[in-house]
Parts: C-alpha cells; sequence; structure tokens
C-alpha cells in the first residue's frame, strides 16, 4: 500500500513539472488588427507579459522587456494591456513616441487574463517555440530580467554568457564574475564540492 501511495505522488509531481501550453488567442493591436498566439509562435520562444497603465512595476520592465527583443532577433516579445476599454487610450499615449520593440496587444475584458489567473500585473510568461509555458514570473524587480534572459538563451540553445549562471562555490580566474574577479581569486574547488561550471570557461 506505501509503494502504491508514493508511486502516486511521484506521478503528480512529475505531472506538474511538465509545461503546460499557452492558450490560443486572437486580440487586438495597437491599429485594431487582431493577433494571434500562432502567429507570434514559430521563430522562436515568445515572451507575453501582462501590464496595466496604472502599474508603475509594469512600466519600469518595459525597457528591460525592450533591450530582450532587440538583442535577440528570434525572441518575440509581447505586452498585454489589461486596462478597461475606457483607459486604453492612456495605455497607447504611455507606449507613444517610446519606439519599444516589442509587440502590443490589449485585453480590456481580461479575457485570456483569466484563463491564465493573471491578477496584478506585472504577470510574465515565457513560451517556446511551440507554445509551451516554460516559466511563469509574478511582479517586477530590477535584475529578474537577467531570469529571463537565462531562460531565452536556454531556449534558444545558446550557452551562458562569462560570469552568468555559474555554480562555482567562490568567484575563480576563468569566470570574471563582474564586480567579484579580482588578481587574488583563487580556482574553484574540485572533488565533492562544487566545481567551476562549463558555462564559465
Amino acid at each position: 500500500m506505501k509503494i502504491q501511495i508514493l508511486l502516486l505522488l511521484a506521478l503528480l509531481v512529475a505531472g506538474s513539472l511538465l509545461a503546460e501550453p499557452m492558450p490560443e488567442f486572437k486580440l487586438p493591436n495597437e491599429a485594431g488588427k487582431s493577433v494571434t498566439l500562432t502567429e507570434l509562435l514559430g521563430r522562436g520562444p515568445v515572451i507575453i507579459d501582462f501590464w496595466a497603465d496604472y502599474c508603475q512595476p509594469c512600466k519600469q520592465a518595459m525597457p528591460a522587456l525592450d533591450a530582450l527583443a532587440q538583442k535577440y532577433d528570434s525572441l518575440t516579445v509581447v505586452l498585454v494591456s489589461i486596462d478597461a476599454a475606457k483607459n486604453q487610450n492612456r495605455a497607447k499615449n504611455y507606449l507613444k513616441g517610446k519606439n519599444f520593440a516589442f509587440v502590443t496587444l490589449y485585453d480590456p475584458d481580461k479575457t485570456l487574463a483569466k484563463k491564465l489567473n493573471v491578477g496584478e500585473p506585472p504577470h510574465t510568461f515565457i513560451l517556446d517555440k511551440t507554445g509551451e509555458i516554460m516559466m511563469e514570473h509574478k511582479g517586477f524587480t530590477a535584475g529578474v530580467e537577467a531570469e529571463y534572459e537565462m531562460k531565452v538563451r536556454s531556449l534558444l540553445g545558446i550557452e551562458a554568457e562569462k560570469g552568468h549562471d555559474c555554480e562555482c562555490e567562490e568567484p575563480c580566474a576563468d569566470c570574471q564574475h563582474e564586480n567579484q574577479a579580482t588578481p587574488e581569486d583563487k580556482p574553484c574547488q574540485d572533488g565533492s564540492q562544487k566545481t567551476p561550471c562549463s558555462d564559465c570557461h
């Protein structure tokens, strides 16, 4: 009986780790043209970020998301406004003239937001090119964009940049951790302890 319970728990845990697909949607862009999820997929990873005009962290995230959109040609970044229809003009006016590289869509009735249990923005999803949700994050603080970039690079099959995602116990000479490496840096330790990761070297 105990073995059966353990097997059931193992299956439940394994199932929870499986990626779930982003539901298909059709939302209008700033010009009023409908855009579907299918149209956004296929080129590479997709970041979908829900935001609102009243949300300051959302606006703080925009330059970081724009930088990712411009850095990776195969990445599509989509910002979905959940502002009510009466507030859409304010959202559009905020974006006007900023020349952001991301796609802007509008979900005034929160049809898609409700399907994804999006409450307070910002709420970010990273999809692979088939539409599977590979990462989900609520809120935004400076630095979280580095986590987004690591996931994007992983989906693109690009190795981590030097100094990022290293598992060395202390900075080693080859890692050159930003603001940490010094001439006195020692090589990372071998054996049972963490060793220099291949991404650093």
